[in-house]
């Protein structure tokens, strides 16, 4: 029963990320009047582009641990601190700045097709690299609990920040709208502090942790939907 839970877990995890490589021709509309289209990365062969996005993930965390150690090394101090906590989330730039050159230098194909490749490589290596060695370790125990089912459901909030991430680091250097584009950026680069700050000042653990972090995650993909809807219009003007 312990390895069925496991397989459980996984496909929960994953999942996610086939459907979105497998289904993301979808078109969907906004507003009722404004439509946007992304081309199915599938029918791009897009594999191997996921993979050197998830080899960028990969590199970029080691970059971000070299700076981590260099300048924040007497950070973790017992309980929790907000100014620490802010100092330590800040080394996240650095993800914007890996998904910037991986996106410019290595993927190629339309805007659309690069930042959805590019973010569903990164957020496949996160979530290989945050849960597929505690649920192996965890999710195969005879004890059954919840914990690994949220640990597993925490990938889709996940998937939703680190596409949102994609999509705006690929805005913020092609748009002037700029001052709409930042905030949201930095909603998603400080999310892990947001989790954090809110899980310790509110005592929020289990379900309604989760729960906050779904809605922290769609709020943040609808205001980057709505921040891509506007950037296409602002373009489309222009060119007229």
């Amino acid at each position: 029963m312990s390895f069925f839970h496991f397989i459980n877990c996984i496909a929960l995890s994953f999942a996610p990320y086939f459907i979105v490589y497998k289904y993301s021709g979808t078109q969907f509309q906004i507003f009722i009047t404004q439509k946007i289209f992304v081309s199915g990365i599938n029918e791009y062969s897009s594999i191997w582009k996921c993979a050197t996005a998830s080899g960028g993930y990969l590199l970029t965390q080691l970059a971000k641990l070299l700076i981590l150690a260099t300048f924040f090394p007497d950070l973790d101090g017992e309980g929790f601190a907000i100014l620490p906590e802010f100092l330590k989330s800040s080394a996240d730039i650095i993800d914007v700045i890996g998904l910037h050159l991986l996106m410019t230098n290595f993927l190629a194909g339309k805007g659309e097709v690069r930042f959805v490749v590019g973010g569903l490589g990164w957020g496949f290596a996160h979530s290989i690299a945050h849960r597929l060695v505690l649920l192996w370790v965890g999710a195969r125990g005879t004890a059954f609990t919840w914990r690994w089912i949220q640990t597993s459901l925490n990938s889709s909030a996940d998937l939703m920040v680190i596409l949102s991430l994609a999509c705006l680091t690929w805005m913020i250097t092609r748009s002037q709208n700029k001052v709409i584009i930042s905030p949201v950026l930095a909603m998603c680069v400080f999310s892990t502090f947001v989790y954090q700050t809110v899980q310790h000042s509110f005592s929020l653990y289990g379900w309604p942790l989760l729960a906050f972090r779904f809605v922290y995650s769609i709020a943040t993909a609808a205001l980057t939907v709505m921040v891509y809807s506007a950037n296409r219009t602002t373009n489309t003007r222009k060119n007229e």
